[in-house]
């Protein structure tokens, strides 16, 4: 989810007094939410891939399959996605490892985003079953010169499939290593639920305000995230956040607040530090 970026970095050219934000806090902010955003697509993608083979490719029976998966970030030449079922898996019950290899080369998708090394995902259930599971892995996985690495764990927490479907997301361990060489690290407890609207456009996501985040800079600095309000994420809003109030704890003390708004789609935010407020829009 970039959106918090795209807001970091509208203020980066904003907000640089030492009583406001510094240039390093926004640095900050903008490096956290980058990292955050590459992790949580690989969520995205686990989702997708999950739903992609047909029945008989689910029960293989323990033989690696080739698949097609109809997804940009998917359709490169050289990029090749297996499936292993388990031996017991069904197409009501699957279960196995699906691997997607980028390769050494690397291509851009239509976001400009490019990939290269390996996502493992072990599936448990379809993504939409309440239990379900994906763990995902990764082996020398990289996205825009970006190396990621950690184990991340999504579990359907939805009580019913007649309900809205509502997911939870851990990372563990996970480390972002950059050209430089130099590290940062995160842990992540994140909850979100998908609504769906009457149309395409009215479908929207909430991030709820239990979730946390944190980890340490590149520089060395700690951070810790939580939401005071729950993030509401609509369709073709620019990938910033509608609704919501997301705070950052840098180095233990400074408090570093975003306010989202009420709901409307015009990419406009307010930042707050040390009780000083500033309303910037987010082009």
């Amino acid at each position: 989810m970039s959106f918090v970026c795209i807001g970091a970095a509208a203020i980066i050219s904003s907000c640089t007094d030492e009583n406001r934000l510094t240039l390093q806090d926004t640095q900050d902010i903008t490096e956290e939410a980058v990292t955050d955003s590459y992790f949580q697509d690989m969520d995205d993608m686990a989702g997708v891939a999950v739903q992609a083979p047909s029945d008989d490719q689910f029960t293989g029976g323990r033989v690696s399959t080739t698949i097609t998966v109809e997804d940009d970030r998917f359709g490169c030449n050289g990029i090749v996605v297996t499936i292993e079922p388990g031996s017991e898996s069904t197409p009501n019950q699957p279960y196995g490892v699906l691997t997607v290899d980028f390769g050494t080369t690397g291509c851009s998708d239509q976001r400009g985003n490019i990939r290269t090394g390996k996502l493992i995902f072990t599936y448990n259930g379809w993504r939409f079953q309440p239990g379900s599971t994906v763990i995902t892995t990764t082996d020398n996985y990289t996205i825009n010169g970006i190396k990621l690495e950690g184990t991340r764990t999504l579990t359907n927490v939805t009580g019913s499939t007649t309900e809205v479907p509502k997911f939870n997301v851990t990372l563990v361990d996970g480390k972002a290593t950059f050209a430089d060489q130099s590290i940062a690290t995160r842990e992540s407890d994140i909850t979100w639920k998908w609504v769906r609207g009457a149309a395409l456009a009215d479908d929207y996501l909430l991030i709820d305000k239990a979730s946390t985040a944190s980890g340490t800079t590149r520089g060395g600095r700690t951070y810790e995230v939580s939401l005071t309000k729950d993030l509401q994420f609509k369709r073709f809003c620019g990938g910033i956040p509608v609704s919501g109030t997301k705070k950052y704890i840098i180095d233990g003390d400074k408090e570093i607040v975003i306010d989202y708004g009420s709901g409307d789609c015009d990419k406009k935010i307010v930042v707050t530090v040390n009780g000083i407020t500033r309303s910037l829009t987010v082009n």
